[in-house]
């Protein structure tokens, strides 16, 4: 499935012992070589800046980023450093699902890349019949305030194979289960999953002592709630939801939006 309309899940959150609320975006930027005719990158670039900049997110889990537009983001916003690398090669070939995050508040503790597959620390692997090679970034943040660290993991499911969907949320699950630390996470991206989903309900599962909670779905229990609209500006989407941010147990939830323009890409802010 080709994306010309982004999705931004943006929430606020926080700690009770952090250092104040973080707010913490999933963002499909739309990879920016697509032949998307008036919705093209060159196009719709200020917007995505608009966006960004208004969202004044502290983490940001993007999708679907290719290295040009990620040098642009950097330098139109000073403010983030990037976490990650890109799939096809672990440089800069391919998309990449980087974890922004604000320097100014927190340092990059620890980083790693891993690839949806069954072998995933080999690059560009892809062993689930998946149409795309699919990745997860994860970035363990330091706060320079408070010295409490959380990691967040981000990633973007193949939007063909259910195979590699639902594979795809147990390895991250593995992967979340075998840290070192017990300090709280989150898991952002583009699922290409609707809530009803083997992969969304396996994520949300989690492990024997932990689950994991959709943020959205902590303030707004009820209603459709889809965050992709297809570049179409008319569109509320409908419930098709499959952009996410979950927490962790020991978060407190302050509040949690969807945000959906046809001119930033084919799924909306969240």
């Amino acid at each position: 499935m080709t994306r010309a309309f982004a999705f931004v899940l943006a929430l606020c959150t926080g700690l009770a012992a952090h250092a104040g609320p973080v707010r913490v975006a999933t963002y499909n930027i739309r990879y920016g070589t697509a032949s998307d005719g008036p919705d093209r990158w060159e196009v719709r670039r200020e917007r995505v800046f608009e966006t960004i900049r208004d969202l004044d997110a502290d983490v940001i889990g993007l999708q679907e980023v290719l290295s040009f537009q990620l040098r642009e983001l950097l330098k139109e916003f000073p403010q983030y450093a990037a976490a990650g690398v890109h799939r096809d090669d672990g440089m800069l070939a391919g998309e990449a699902a980087p974890v922004l995050y604000d320097h100014t508040r927190y340092a990059l503790a620890a980083t790693g890349t891993f690839w949806l597959s069954d072998t995933p620390e080999v690059v560009a692997s892809n062993t689930w019949d998946a149409a795309c090679t699919r990745i997860c970034t994860w970035a363990k943040l330091l706060d320079l305030e408070s010295g409490e660290t959380f990691t967040i993991f981000n990633t973007h499911f193949d939007h063909e194979s259910r195979k590699a969907r639902d594979n795809a949320a147990k390895l991250i699950i593995e992967r979340i289960t075998a840290r070192a630390d017990s300090s709280p996470f989150l898991v952002t991206g583009d699922l290409n999953s609707g809530e009803e989903t083997d992969a969304v309900r396996t994520l949300l599962d989690g492990a024997d002592d932990w689950k994991l909670t959709d943020t959205y779905r902590a303030i707004h229990p009820e209603g459709a709630a889809g965050t992709f609209t297809g570049f179409n500006v008319d569109s509320d989407a409908g419930a098709r939801k499959i952009d996410y941010v979950f927490t962790s147990p020991g978060w407190q939830i302050a509040r949690s939006t969807g945000a959906t323009r046809r001119t930033t890409s084919r799924c909306g802010p969240n």
